[in-house]
């Protein structure tokens, strides 16, 4: 008898289906070295993964505001499995109201996800 599908919520923890670093890491390598290229040091990495097996690398650098300028820049590297594209972002922040907004957006390629199985198994 088969046993129902679970999502991955319900499934034991054994079972589920988070993306290891050894499968995606050519994706992360290369978002870095993008980012290496493109922003100024210091660099912030972050490598977020769910349980149907997507994922997200973000590298930013934060240029501060000003003593006189209360605007902030946030230049950001960014991939997401489910678009499969690099993406640079730069965004402009009001450090008064945290408002946000997308001034600049670029495309430095495409990247197949590496994983060949998503949600729960179904490609």
């Amino acid at each position: 008898m088969s046993q129902p599908h679970l999502s991955p919520e319900q499934q034991p923890s054994d079972q589920r289906q988070i993306p290891s670093i050894e499968a995606i890491g050519p994706v992360v390598d290369k978002v870095i070295d993008i980012a290496r290229q493109e922003l100024d040091a210091p660099r912030s990495v972050e490598i977020e993964t769910w349980e149907d097996r997507e994922f997200e690398v973000r590298v930013n650098h934060w240029y501060p505001a000003g003593s006189e300028n209360r605007y902030g820049y946030d230049a950001v590297i960014h991939y997401h499995s489910d678009r499969e594209t690099i993406r640079g972002v730069l965004f402009e922040e009001d450090t008064k109201t945290d408002e946000r907004e997308a001034l600049v957006t670029m495309d430095w390629g495409h990247i197949p996800d590496p994983l060949s199985e998503k949600k729960w198994g179904v490609v």
